[in-house]
């Protein structure tokens, strides 16, 4: 992949205090008022374990979001969002998406038994969400991977609920992260080598291509996040964000590894140009001074934010890319 993606880095860096990454930025300010979520700073955590041999600066954030992520840890929970005085938001999701994210990250840095604390917390109370099982799935692939196909089988009984013969997907609305979802069922497939898994994800990741790739065009229309795209119909495009190109991007990576089909190759390529003016306003979603990935784009303007999960999407999908 040729890209120089040092300002990213640099950006990245920009957003992180001694305590994390901060969630949301002003322009390409970070917004301190706001605090910090796990979500973001276990994606930095990822992001550094990928990056640190091209960028050793990236050694001595390791710490931060790894202290980050473990504070957030609980004898009775998980905490999701960190307030700009260091105290922990009470409300928060019981087992919602933070779990995931965190096993995943655990996982990848061999965090044992932070991970197994947390893994135990989740299975007293199986989340409601297909993403949370999808973010088990990669953190499992580090540690535990036996325990993968119970994860992956309660995607493929979703699925099997909700498909029929012209929509094939996991929920009835292509909402957000979608390509995360076929993308644990792939790594389930390489740690199984279960073809029920195999067959599930590229049906649905064709379906998938089949409702957010326009061919006339050749650049991808994710759904929007002011209604999405509907099981009844309904196809809101407007807003598009960032997350959409990056978990595309992995997932499509990871589709030609395992398939050696050059179809996901080239979709891989596309949804990573999306974030560079290859989407539906042409807009070049990366600022050329600070490298930080603008939030996202309505129909007539770009949302000029700067946001931590932005520009970890962006480092993510360049690094999926590596991979092919």
């Amino acid at each position: 992949m040729i890209c120089d993606i040092k300002k990213q880095i640099d950006y990245l860096i920009k957003l992180t205090d001694k305590v994390g990454i901060i969630e949301h930025s002003i322009f390409n300010k970070p917004n301190y008022l706001d605090g910090y979520c796990v979500d973001d700073n276990a994606r930095a955590l990822q992001v550094c374990l990928r990056f640190k041999e091209k960028y050793p600066i990236l050694e001595k954030f390791i710490p931060i979001y790894f202290n980050f992520l473990k504070s957030a840890v609980k004898e009775d929970r998980l905490y999701a969002d960190m307030n700009s005085d260091g105290s922990w938001q009470e409300k928060f999701e019981i087992n919602g998406e933070h779990y995931g994210r965190t096993l995943a990250a655990f996982g990848e840095i061999n965090a044992t038994q932070l991970f197994d604390q947390i893994y135990l917390l989740l299975t007293k109370e199986p989340p409601r969400h297909i993403r949370v099982s999808s973010q088990v799935i990669l953190g499992l692939k580090y540690h535990q991977p036996e325990k993968v196909r119970f994860w992956a089988d309660l995607i493929v009984e979703q699925y099997l609920k909700e498909k029929n013969d012209s929509w094939k997907w996991f929920e009835s609305t292509l909402s957000y992260d979608l390509g995360r979802i076929p993308l644990a069922l792939l790594t389930a497939y390489q740690i199984t080598n279960d073809l029920k898994y195999f067959d599930v994800a590229f049906e649905s990741l064709d379906f998938l291509i089949k409702m957010t790739f326009d061919e006339k065009n050749n650049y991808f229309v994710f759904p929007g996040n002011k209604g999405w795209f509907t099981k009844s119909g309904l196809r809101i495009i407007f807003d598009q964000q960032p997350i959409e190109a990056g978990s595309a991007t992995e997932v499509y990576s990871l589709a030609f590894q395992i398939s050696k089909n050059k179809k996901y190759r080239d979709l891989a390529l596309k949804a990573f140009a999306w974030y560079s003016g290859n989407n539906i306003i042409k807009a070049n979603m990366i600022d050329p001074q600070t490298g930080g990935v603008y939030d996202g784009f309505g129909e007539k303007e770009v949302n000029k934010n700067q946001g931590a999960e932005s520009v970890l999407s962006y480092l993510l999908a360049y690094n999926s890319l590596n991979l092919i």
